[in-house]
């Protein structure tokens, strides 16, 4: 089952190792909590992440997993994302530092609980 989650998150950096891993952080506002929480679904899970920002059209950056949700005191969401070079496009990436708050498209190919139990 193809899994969607949109929302609206904001940069909040990103880096690149010499090994090639790639770590991403996106916040999202209170608003966004429900958007978050739904992201947890995809764990263990290859994420597309795609951006879409003002009237442009919408760009993947990258295949990702899910390493880290938090939420804060205020419900604000942190979102952490690791991945490996060869999955990732770094010079999208650099395009959101600059940027405030953009729509964020998260999909993820999961599996269905009812097909778990149907196979025991």
């Amino acid at each position: 089952m193809k899994a969607r989650v949109k929302g609206m998150y904001a940069y909040k950096g990103h880096n690149v190792s010499a090994n090639g891993s790639v770590n991403l952080t996106l916040s999202g506002k209170y608003s966004q909590m429900t958007s978050s929480v739904q992201l947890l679904q995809m764990l263990n899970n290859d994420v597309v992440i795609q951006i879409k920002m003002g009237v442009e059209k919408p760009f993947k950056i990258g295949s990702f997993r899910i390493k880290n949700v938090a939420f804060d005191g205020d419900g604000e969401s942190i979102l952490k994302f690791n991945s490996l070079n060869d999955f990732v496009d770094i010079d999208k990436m650099n395009d959101l530092i600059t940027k405030e708050e953009f729509a964020v498209m998260f999909t993820a190919d999961i599996e269905d609980e009812d097909d778990e139990s149907e196979e025991e």
